[in-house]
């Protein structure tokens, strides 16, 4: 009797831990007023490092989103830039920069310009009826039923199963673990670890670019 109670209690610790991974600030994120009763200041910035294992951290740039509330909905503005050192005299430098219109949680367009060290192309997102129409970074189209934009900023990117690459317009499958408190794991053709608050705001970001390096993203605005 005392092992099945064991057992039963390890499983409900365990539920209770998975599903306190979205127990966020809910009314705030389903009401009219998203994101600015999450987001205070209307906007969220972050500096960027690169380090490899057992290295010193160096900051390389920078990431800022901006959210303007609008009649219907809210526009999202996304601007980013980072400069890495590389073969001496030379400099890798990776910019963006991305509109988006949301209603309802539900985004509605998606336009991306980036830069990469040279190389410049536009990702597009529509949503016509229930669908979403992308054009990626080789000028193909697709249209798919279900997918959510690798925002970042959102929380409900945790309960995604397909998630759009917003620098290459890729739609890819992922699977979400919850590493701690604070968190995830995006684990599939893309991956990454990210950190929400405990209301859901975004806090962190950390991915490994190639082999050896790491980027990661650290709040300037969260306290």
């Amino acid at each position: 009797m005392y092992l099945i109670k064991l057992i039963i209690i390890k499983a409900a610790t365990i539920v209770y831990f998975l599903n306190s991974a979205l127990a966020f600030d809910e009314t705030c994120i389903n009401s009219n007023n998203f994101p600015f009763c999450l987001y205070k200041d209307s906007e969220i910035s972050f500096k960027i490092l690169r380090y490899e294992e057992g290295e010193d951290k160096e900051e390389v740039g920078w990431h800022k989103v901006k959210f303007n509330k609008l009649k219907n909905g809210y526009e999202v503005i996304t601007n980013g830039y980072v400069e890495v050192p590389y073969l001496l005299l030379l400099e890798y430098v990776f910019q963006y920069s991305a509109k988006s219109l949301w209603i309802d949680n539900n985004l509605q367009s998606y336009e991306g310009k980036v830069d990469d060290d040279g190389d410049e192309y536009t990702i597009s997102i529509n949503k016509i009826n229930n669908e979403l129409k992308i054009t990626d970074k080789d000028g193909e189209t697709k249209i798919v039923n279900s997918a959510f934009p690798s925002v970042h900023w959102h929380p409900h990117e945790l309960k995604a199963k397909t998630i759009i690459n917003l620098l290459t317009g890729d739609v890819v499958d992922i699977s979400v673990s919850r590493i701690d408190n604070n968190t995830w794991y995006f684990d599939g053709e893309i991956k990454y670890f990210i950190s929400f608050d405990e209301s859901g705001k975004w806090t962190g970001l950390k991915f490994k670019p190639d082999e050896d390096s790491i980027m990661e993203y650290i709040c300037d605005n969260c306290n």
